[in-house]
């Protein structure tokens, strides 16, 4: 019996004798089951980076090298705090060389959700906006950066190329990548008036958002892994103030972060108040009530 009658009768007939034929069906439906059972292994993150030729004229150079958080730090010598913040727990990073010598790296990072890579990737903003991924940024010709589901991806060229190029292995990577892209919840509690775009920075460490407010290099707030926050920078009449909201897994987690962060006196705080689960403070040069109409909106 050829292949194509087989699959259109079922299992092979069995010899005369019901308890035969029974059998040789039961032996087909295990296997059939087996292999519909036999579980796929995921993706890891080493297999998201691009293939020789993923951009024209570009060539992987070697394998993948890859990292957990233990070795991190081979790959981001000084830097790998800042990614462990936001829980990462595999990267993988490969080389490319065009034909004329030109190079560059693409690193991958894993981190602990979406809210995570969304976080890791609104506080490396540096450049323009550009269409990659969920969101992306970039300096044209020498560096893109975008996440997409779990995933923070950054792509560096050791001297300046043509920004078509770019944008053409960021894209091969993000066609790879999951495509969810849910940003942080707390995100919606930011009032639109005034908000400065691109500047909602996610965290839940203080290292995260110490280029923006400085907290004196403790943890005063209580930030932790259960601890969602975001410092975003706003316009009231013509004054830049920050709005820090932070939301713990309790009242009493908010209020004694409203206490130690008073006792702090941090420079240019306007205005803070807890409520319910919910810290929020106003900092900058603004007048003190814009400021608190600001927090009263973003509290409620």
């Amino acid at each position: 019996m050829n292949e194509a009658t087989r699959r259109f009768h079922g299992p092979p007939a069995a010899p005369p004798g019901g308890g035969g034929r029974l059998a040789v069906i039961l032996a087909w439906l295990t296997v059939v089951l087996l292999a519909a059972c036999t579980p796929v292994a995921a993706p890891t993150v080493a297999d998201y980076l691009p293939a020789s030729d993923a951009a024209a004229g570009w060539t992987r150079t070697d394998a993948p090298q890859t990292f957990t958080a233990e070795t991190l730090y081979d790959l981001v010598d000084g830097q790998a705090e800042a990614f462990l913040a936001y829980g990462m727990d595999a990267a993988a990073s490969g080389r490319y060389r065009r034909s004329d010598g030109a190079t560059l790296r693409v690193e991958i990072f894993r981190l602990a959700s979406q809210a995570d890579a969304y976080g890791l990737y609104s506080v490396s903003i540096a450049g323009e906006r550009v269409a990659v991924g969920s969101d992306g940024d970039t300096d044209p010709g020498r560096r893109l950066a975008f996440w997409s589901d779990r995933y923070y991806v950054r792509i560096q060229a050791a001297q300046p190329i043509a920004q078509n190029e770019l944008l053409e292995l960021g894209r091969a990577v993000s066609r790879a990548l999951p495509a969810a892209a849910e940003r942080p919840a707390l995100l919606q509690r930011l009032p639109a008036a005034g908000l400065e775009p691109r500047s909602a920075r996610f965290f839940r460490s203080e290292l995260s958002i110490q280029s923006w407010l400085w907290l004196g290099g403790k943890n005063i707030l209580g930030l932790g892994p259960d601890v969602e926050g975001v410092l975003a920078d706003y316009n009231l009449h013509g004054d830049v103030a920050r709005l820090l909201l932070v939301v713990y897994p309790n009242a009493d987690a908010a209020t004694s972060a409203l206490t130690a962060l008073q006792a702090a006196s941090v420079d240019g705080q306007l205005t803070a108040r807890a409520a319910e689960n919910r810290l929020g403070a106003v900092f900058g040069r603004a007048d003190r009530g814009l400021a608190d109409t600001l927090l009263e909106e973003a509290l409620q």
